[in-house]
């Protein structure tokens, strides 16, 4: 329902929506958190991060081009990063990006 004209909508048949959204714990900077009002509207699902294997696996997957060693090194950078994002919240607070 459209509250300014109080047109109701209705989806085609099969018609699906996902939405997404990083964490607004501080583990991600500038997130803010949703209203429970708003998030009441969708089905919340948590989901932890791959281990580095099946990161690894699932960029093999998608990108079948890029050479196994090259996935591996783009594995271990990203985990690089969430190591250093760590120590620097934790001498701030705040996540450094």
């Amino acid at each position: 329902r459209i509250p300014e004209t109080g047109e109701i909508i209705q989806p085609s048949p099969g018609f699906a929506l996902f939405a997404t959204q990083n964490p607004a714990d501080g583990s991600y900077g500038g997130r803010k958190p949703l209203s429970r009002a708003f998030r009441d509207r969708f089905v919340e699902i948590h989901v932890d991060e791959l281990p580095s294997m099946e990161l690894t696996q699932v960029l093999a997957a998608c990108f079948p081009a890029i050479p196994p060693s090259l996935a591996q090194a783009l594995v271990e950078a990203h985990a690089a990063l969430q190591r250093l994002r760590t120590v620097a919240r934790g001498r701030d607070g705040g996540a450094l990006f």
